[in-house]
């Protein structure tokens, strides 16, 4: 792995406000730590840090005055939008000690199964290697040209870097090929019908136009009925 220098310088205010003051300076605070020494806080460019991070850069020197530090990025914190740095912690390294390290995956080539039509997916970005510092590679390289519709791709399907072993769980899925989803068409809405007026059945006395209502008749009828028991 290619060891970078980053310049770093004493910190001999603490706390948040003196945090928010060396970020508006470009610098974030930092502590290095580790091998029983005492703990070290310092501050490095930002910037630096930032482009030492996109770089895949994990081992770094750390110059501070008269004295380097060699060590591990162990840990960085960012802020709210997850995309700049606004801390970072050291591990100091010995070259006979084995170490861990986050390495990138840099996946090489087109997948047959992408060219016809799949999609890749490459949920682990990174993988945890294990090893002496000079030979933990700067970053993993897996070819997957290969790899077609269906395929996947796990940790124990790759080779680990010389003299170094991956940490992690074996049937951890680094990257697949999965089928394209087809788009379900959407429907066109259907326009609302209008409300239909509700019918309500005749009542008992409402007859058509013209015709007698049927009580009337029976009434009527009671009444002839009783003048013929008269005439009689």
């Amino acid at each position: 792995m290619e060891e970078t220098v980053l310049k770093a310088e004493p910190r001999m205010e603490f706390g948040s406000r003196s945090a928010r003051r060396l970020r508006r300076k470009g610098h974030i605070p930092a502590n290095i730590y580790g091998h029983k020494q005492e703990n070290v806080l310092v501050s490095i460019d930002a910037k630096d840090f930032s482009r030492c991070l996109e770089a895949g850069h994990r081992i770094v020197t750390l110059s501070l005055g008269s004295k380097s530090e060699r060590s591990v990025v162990k840990e960085v914190q960012y802020d709210a939008f997850g995309t700049t740095p606004i801390h970072a912690d050291f591990t100091r390294i010995r070259s006979d000690e084995k170490i861990q390290v986050e390495v990138p995956v840099e996946p090489i080539g087109v997948p047959k199964g992408v060219s016809g039509g799949g999609v890749l997916i490459f949920p682990v970005q990174e993988l945890l290697v294990s090893g002496l510092p000079d030979d933990i590679p700067e970053r993993y390289q897996v070819n997957i040209e290969s790899l077609e519709i269906g395929n996947i791709l796990r940790l124990k399907d790759l080779t680990p870097p010389p003299k170094c072993t991956f940490v992690g769980d074996p049937e951890m899925v680094i990257i697949s090929i999965a089928q394209k989803r087809e788009e379900t068409p959407v429907a066109a809405p259907v326009e609302a019908q209008p409300a239909q007026p509700e019918v309500i059945g005749k009542k008992k006395e409402e007859t058509e136009e013209g015709e007698e209502p049927e009580a009337k008749k029976k009434e009527k009828e009671k009444e002839k009925d009783k003048d013929k028991e008269k005439e009689k």
